[in-house]
């Protein structure tokens, strides 16, 4: 949810607001380093004169308000900041305008995202001879985009994965087509592996077994 930004002063003081120029302004902390978590905070400054305007135009993730001048203490206010919850991996900057000074806030990026998949394990049962098994389809999801592979282990030649999108594009879901070969193999049982790839994910590597049961003639 976006937050829309404050006006900054009083009614009374608004119509001097005609810009950043001209206006000097000393923020006692330029710079803040915030969590992903939505976050508030003060930062206290100096103004002459003390309507300068202060926004965080093009930046809808800030809010931002000024607290007028304490009596006695002309010049001397307090800069509040509102920031959403940052739901990107990616961190994100934004600047606070006061006057012809700015204020950076710097936002960690949210935890990264969670990759799923189903079935958790595929298993085949197929007669022995037969040129080809039937096929499986593998579902693997992620929260945000991400490029997600899928491949067999290099010592499964028995076992085939193909993609069924574009695997040079990230997405958010992808599904992989399984298909077993019994040919060759004498009845018995046979186990592999299906390695799941999606950099950027908090789990970036699962593991899918793989069960092949060739059956007697």
């Amino acid at each position: 949810m976006e937050m829309a930004v404050l006006p900054l002063s009083s009614p009374a003081t608004a119509s001097a607001q005609v810009g950043g120029p001209g206006c000097h302004a000393t923020p006692k902390e330029t710079h803040k380093q915030l969590p992903w978590a939505g976050n508030t905070g003060e930062i206290q400054l100096s103004a002459n004169p003390a309507d300068c305007k202060v926004d965080a135009e093009g930046f809808p993730w800030i809010a931002v308000s000024v607290q007028p001048p304490v009596s006695g203490s002309a010049g001397s206010q307090v800069l509040r900041y509102s920031v959403d919850t940052n739901f990107s991996s990616a961190k994100r900057e934004g600047k606070i305008q006061v006057g012809e000074a700015s204020v950076t806030l710097e936002q960690a990026g949210g935890p990264a995202p969670g990759m799923a998949f189903s079935p958790g394990r595929l298993e085949f049962k197929v007669p022995a001879g037969s040129p080809q098994a039937g096929n499986l389809t593998l579902y693997v999801g992620t929260e945000e985009p991400l490029l997600i592979t899928a491949k067999p282990d290099a010592g499964a030649p028995w076992v085939k994965v193909m993609d069924m999108s574009d695997a040079k594009t990230p997405q958010s879901r992808r599904s992989f087509i399984v298909t077993v070969s019994p040919e060759g193999k004498t009845p018995g049982v046979y186990q592999a592996n299906i390695q799941i790839e999606a950099p950027g994910a908090s789990n970036a590597k699962e593991v899918v077994p793989v069960t092949m049961t060739v059956l007697g003639k």
